[in-house]
């Protein structure tokens, strides 16, 4: 007697074994390779959710993404780190970990600043390891202000700071550099360098802006004393920027009027390369004004005799009074002078023209042609073309003085072919969709197509089972027949009329089988697997 065991109510272990020995292996290989595929995707989605896909930080050099990405394994973090210094969390850590990493010094970018005092004690240091590590303070501390600004990625500052040599009352002035590296396709601009040299000119005593030197990762100057390269730096940037100004305003000019996309627009400059200093005085000699007035006055009196009597000895006796008929002359003179100051009036100019004045200008506008009532391209009327030059000529500041030129002529456009879509190999910028990378994509893709390859083969494995059954079943009924009608025409005691009867009804049953065989297949092997699963014991 065969013996059942039960796990619990509603739990037949023996019915469980049936059911699967009546699948047959190809089926049981199906339903294994389905639920494979249903556990692969539900680990896949299971670990999608705690998936490093935050961006943590971007654009770290090697040695802090390794320290950064050590600290966090440390941590027990899922962590990804991508070759371009990329490093990925998972999104709901992104800021916890952002600011512990901060806490603890994490990326060290711009070097140590003035930490490094802490570190060491001033009584095991000498006054020069002193002024060794005040420097090196100073300069991770300005690097560490020059990475904040937008567009730098690192900098290093290098400050030199020289000692008064001996019997010298003066000490030689402190320099500085400067190194930065920007982003990538990025370029740092003038403005940017000339507030590095403003920052790092203020931070160390006595050393002036003209003494600091910006330079970046390609060895191309920024900002320097008199440098040749810097100087054609900026004047390469005023000039671009001249450019592209002038552009803009051709093109919001004109295409409202000629609609966005008909008209192109390309402007030249020719800018002013040295420095030219002019001085000129001149003096107006009817513009006169009194300045001053002095007014003298001399008078001197004169008094003159004449005729005197000789001198005797008795007019030296005493008691002898003088007397005489003398004759005596008095004059008085009075000179009066007068001076007065005029002041010429005087104009003294002087015109500094700095490196970047326009000396030239150059415009080019090309418009595109109308179309006809047949749509065949046909150029503009020459009145509308000098109607958008007369704008343009003021848009610009045309100078004709100057020696400016402008051209507006009319073209036939091509038409501009549709954007298509190109896609992208997966890496640094693989795309994500709902939390998942292109890697856990492609897993999961696989494990659906070996879900779809298992059902197809269960279905193809059902459909070969139908198949042989409804043959099994035709041949069964067919020997039946055939059995049954050997069988009357072996028995001798029945009658030949009905012998032949039977036979016939028989034959036209098995024919109708066969026509429901036919034309009602599915029913037909529904009623075999009635048949099939009767007769098997429970």
């Amino acid at each position: 007697m065969q013996q059942v065991r039960t796990l619990g109510p509603g739990f037949d272990l023996g019915g469980l074994g049936g059911s699967l020995a009546r699948l047959g292996p190809a089926r049981l290989a199906g339903l294994v390779g389905v639920a494979l595929a249903a556990l692969l995707a539900v680990v896949l989605v299971a670990r999608s959710a705690h998936a490093p896909t935050g961006l943590l930080y971007a654009g770290l050099e090697p040695a802090d993404a390794g320290r950064m990405a050590a600290r966090l394994e440390e941590l027990k973090i899922p962590v990804e780190a991508r070759g371009d210094g990329s490093i990925f969390v998972p999104p709901e850590q992104v800021a916890r970990l952002r600011m512990q990493l901060a806490a603890e010094g994490l990326p060290r970018q711009g070097g140590a600043g003035y930490e490094l005092l802490d570190q060491a004690s001033p009584m095991q240091m000498t006054s020069f390891m002193q002024r060794v590590q005040r420097l090196r303070a100073l300069e991770g501390e300005l690097a560490r202000t020059i990475v904040t600004l937008q567009g730098v990625r690192a900098a290093r500052v290098h400050i030199v700071l020289p000692e008064r040599e001996s019997f010298s009352r003066d000490a030689p002035s402190p320099t500085a550099s400067v190194t930065v590296t920007t982003a990538a396709g990025q370029r740092l601009g003038s403005a940017p360098a000339q507030a590095i040299r403003l920052l790092v000119a203020g931070a160390v005593p006595r050393l002036r802006q003209e003494d600091v030197s910006v330079m970046d990762s390609a060895g191309v100057v920024l900002a320097a004393d008199g440098g040749m390269a810097a100087a054609a730096g900026r004047l390469g940037e005023i000039r671009s920027a001249q450019e592209q100004a002038l552009q803009r305003a051709v093109l919001d000019l004109l295409e409202p009027i000629v609609g966005r996309g008909k008209v192109r627009a390309v402007a030249s400059v020719e800018i002013e390369g040295a420095r030219m200093v002019a001085r000129a005085e001149t003096y107006d000699p009817l513009g006169q004004v009194e300045r001053g007035r002095q007014l003298q006055t001399e008078q001197e009196n004169t008094e003159d005799g004449r005729g005197q009597q000789p001198v005797t000895v008795g007019q030296n006796l005493p008691n002898q009074q003088a007397g005489g008929n003398a004759q005596r002359s008095v004059s008085a003179i009075q000179r009066n002078n007068q001076t007065v100051n005029f002041e010429i009036s005087s104009k003294v100019e002087e015109t500094v023209r700095e490196p970047g004045t326009l000396k030239r200008l150059s415009v080019a506008v090309v418009v595109d042609g109308l179309l006809d009532a047949e749509g065949k391209p046909q150029p503009r009327p020459k009145e509308e073309l000098d109607r958008l030059a007369a704008l343009v000529r003021s848009a610009v500041g045309f100078s004709q003085s100057r020696g400016d030129t402008l051209t507006v002529d009319t073209l036939t456009f091509l038409p501009e072919e549709g954007a298509g879509t190109l896609a992208e190999a997966g890496g640094a910028g693989a795309p994500v969709i709902a939390g998942l990378n292109a890697n856990q994509l492609a897993m999961i893709g696989g494990g659906a197509l070996l879900a779809l390859g298992a059902g197809g083969l269960m279905l193809r494995r059902r459909k070969q089972q139908q198949r042989a059954a409804l043959a099994a079943a035709v041949a069964a009924a067919e020997a039946a027949a055939a059995a049954e009608a050997a069988a009357q025409a072996n028995s001798m005691d029945e009658a030949i009329a009905t012998v032949g009867l039977d036979l016939q009804v028989r034959l036209s049953s098995l024919t109708a089988l066969h026509e429901i065989i036919d034309n009602r297949p599915e029913e037909a092997l529904a009623v075999v697997r009635s048949w099939i699963e009767e007769g098997t014991p429970a």
